[in-house]
């Protein structure tokens, strides 16, 4: 999703299919997709209760078997993720059932967009750059800090100011980053705390959905009418 700068929203949806494992193939109600080409899955089982179904669905990108992370974050998501270097909001989020390869995605995701983050960062020496970092965890309707040593949970609440951020997580650490290693070692944290069990098709499924925030905002060091300006946006 991409707002503001005057250019406008734009949502994308890529699909990433992976091939069915020893367990799955042994049964008979799970949908077997091919990849017809880089827009379009179709399902090939002929299972009675998808008869009302269509076997054939189109998205904006597509990824196969062979599609590995890299091309994943390239063709899919690295144009939204460093939106946030423009001054832009986005938000890129995975959604699937449980064992589908959400966490596994996202992870690489994440790691390709910190590099170029970083990297652009390190190209413009010009502009002053501040990051900041901060993670939640939603498990049982439960919202959690994924910084925090404790287990407490966190309140939603309305913006006081004027509403301007929306709704916001009340005492969430944000934490501002000394560079690349500092990201990590949060990253670590956060994947250390995370809840995770054992589910039919996945033995260590992560049983919480994680939220990720990067705020990153810049401003010239040196005035003129092009780099004066202050941008402020997030990643999630």
């Amino acid at each position: 999703m991409r707002t503001g700068g005057g250019k406008g929203e734009k949502i994308l949806v890529s699909v990433r299919v992976r091939p069915r494992n020893d367990k799955e193939k042994t049964r008979n109600d799970i949908c077997d997709w091919e990849c017809v080409n880089n827009t379009t899955i179709i399902c090939n089982n002929n299972l009675p209760e998808r008869s009302l179904f269509p076997s054939t669905y189109t998205f904006d990108k597509v990824f196969g078997f062979d599609s590995p992370t890299k091309q994943v974050y390239e063709d899919g998501a690295k144009e939204v993720a460093l939106c946030v270097l423009e001054g832009i909001n986005s938000s890129i989020f995975a959604y699937g059932q449980t064992s589908s390869g959400k966490t596994y995605t996202m992870s690489g995701i994440t790691e390709f967009a910190m590099n170029d983050i970083f990297c652009y960062i390190q190209k413009h020496k010009e502009r002053e750059f501040t990051l900041k970092f901060s993670a939640i965890e939603i498990y049982n309707e439960a919202v959690r800090d994924l910084l925090s040593g404790d287990n407490n949970q966190l309140r939603l609440l309305d913006d006081p100011e004027l509403h301007q951020r929306g709704t916001v997580v009340e005492k969430l650490i944000e934490e501002t980053l000394r560079d690349r290693t500092h990201l990590e070692e949060l990253l670590s944290i956060c994947e250390t705390q995370r809840k995770i069990g054992e589910t039919s098709l996945n033995e260590t499924s992560s049983r919480s959905h994680q939220i990720l925030r990067l705020t990153i905002e810049s401003t010239g060091r040196e005035f003129s009418l092009e780099s004066s300006r202050t941008l402020d946006a997030s990643v999630v």
